[in-house]
């Protein structure tokens, strides 16, 4: 079971296989999760790393998407973008978006330093699961679906939420 801890402890999750758990053959980008809990909400960190020095300007679609699911299976997915952009959607059960919460005012940090690509988002109390049971994060580009915890299926398919590895807040 993955337990996301508190402040000033982080849960580290690598994404480095396949959405299949396959070894992935295109090596140009890497990612990584960071997980916290704080008095605020949940701050996320993500970190792309950019392996052979691409210009970021040839690449606009690659993201880091983060799944918090609750006990009842409704799930909040959180997209960060490799341009600093995110998106917060709210799901009632596998792709069925019931909400939106583009316009709350998150707190976001974006940064380039070197070769990667950091960054973070805090998703206020009041938007996180009540009870926290799965979770799962993916880094999705134009080629390639990279997963955390990987899932069944004939093809990428990354909201399976049943299939999430177990979780809880500490």
């Amino acid at each position: 079971m993955l337990i996301v801890p508190n402040f000033p402890a982080f849960l580290l999750l690598p994404i480095g296989r396949l959405w299949n758990g396959e070894r992935s053959k295109n090596t140009n980008f890497s990612s990584f999760a960071e997980l916290q809990k704080n008095d605020e909400g949940l701050l996320i960190k993500t970190t792309i790393i950019n392996t052979l020095g691409l210009k970021k300007e040839n690449f606009s679609d690659e993201k880091n998407c983060l799944f918090l699911v609750d006990d009842d299976g409704q799930y909040l997915e959180v997209d960060l973008m490799i341009n600093g952009r995110f998106s917060v959607s709210g799901f009632d059960k596998p792709n069925q978006k019931i909400a939106e919460f583009n316009n709350f005012s998150f707190k976001t940090n974006y940064q380039e330093v070197s070769n990667k690509i950091i960054n973070e988002i805090i998703i206020p109390n009041d938007l996180l699961p009540s009870k926290l049971s799965a979770l799962n994060v993916f880094f999705v580009t134009n080629e390639q679906i990279l997963a955390y915890y990987p899932l069944p299926g004939s093809g990428p398919n990354i909201h399976q939420p049943e299939s999430f590895p177990l979780a809880k807040m500490e």
